[in-house]
């Protein structure tokens, strides 16, 4: 089965462009199932229930959140009862909303997704320790799920490395965010997970995590809390499609889809 896992879609443009293209993808690339992150979507920061409701109708099954999912009281007033948008799920004890999910594919198969924060880097003291946080996981839907995606939006390339190797042979994929900023080292390893230290954005090419640079620029320079704003052009779409043998729940294959906005033909 062949899973398809989105990266951080930034802006109502990066939505637009994800409603145009999913459902042509699914059909031409066969998807089972559609993973999201949506931590950027509503003007930069996390994500509102209309702009949820719309990715699903364009076909994915679930949305990821990360650093912004608390930022916004719309997004806060849905989260409990979301169809199928997660939070991660080492935030504070009571957090509305959930961490993971299990869901069939649409071949009927289960898929667990899992969002997690890292905690190297990021200013959030109530943050549970997201190592302990997966080990517990997995004890709890032990034989529930043979396929899990792990969305590890974190800051640190040393955690993400780690938790890779950490949940080798015992999940199907631990996919990298944040960066924003597709890397280079997409791999499978020896035991059946894919692993990529980031899977990149749905965003401006020629931006600071799809934000317009000099904004970025100006708070390095006066050491003030930058005000962000979404650049609007010259978009890509990084995603992931990770092949994947539903008998074990193993890896088997796993390759970028990538392109630029305007152009059909992804560069992988």
């Amino acid at each position: 089965m062949k899973i398809l896992f989105i990266g951080e879609i930034v802006g109502k443009k990066g939505l637009d462009l994800v409603s145009r293209v999913l459902p042509d993808l699914i059909k031409e690339e066969n998807l089972d199932f559609v993973i999201a992150n949506g931590n950027k979507i509503n003007k930069g920061f996390s994500i509102v229930a209309s702009e949820a409701d719309e990715l699903h109708a364009a076909g994915v099954d679930v949305i990821t959140l990360g650093d912004n999912c608390f930022k916004k009281k719309a997004t806060v007033d849905f989260l409990e009862d979301a169809n199928a948008v997660l939070r991660p799920i080492n935030s504070f004890y009571g957090n509305p909303g959930k961490g993971y999910i299990i869901m069939d594919s649409r071949e009927g198969i289960p898929v667990c997704v899992v969002s997690a924060f890292g905690r190297t880097n990021f200013k959030n003291p109530v943050l549970d320790n997201p190592f302990l946080g997966m080990k517990r996981l997995l004890n709890h839907i032990a034989g529930k799920s043979k396929i899990i995606i792990m969305d590890f939006h974190c800051n640190a390339t040393s955690e993400k490395l780690c938790m890779g190797f950490y949940m080798s042979g015992k999940i199907t994929a631990v996919v990298g965010t944040n960066f924003s900023a597709q890397t280079s080292d997409l791999r499978l390893d020896e035991n059946g997970t894919a692993y990529i230290t980031d899977v990149g954005m749905v965003g401006s090419k020629y931006s600071v995590c799809g934000y317009e640079p000099q904004n970025i620029i100006d708070s390095y320079l006066s050491g003030l809390f930058p005000r962000k704003r979404v650049k609007e052009s010259d978009y890509i779409f990084n995603s992931l499609i990770i092949e994947v043998d539903p008998s074990d729940g193993r890896a088997t294959d796993v390759r970028t889809h990538n392109f630029e906005e305007g152009n059909g033909s992804a560069k992988k």
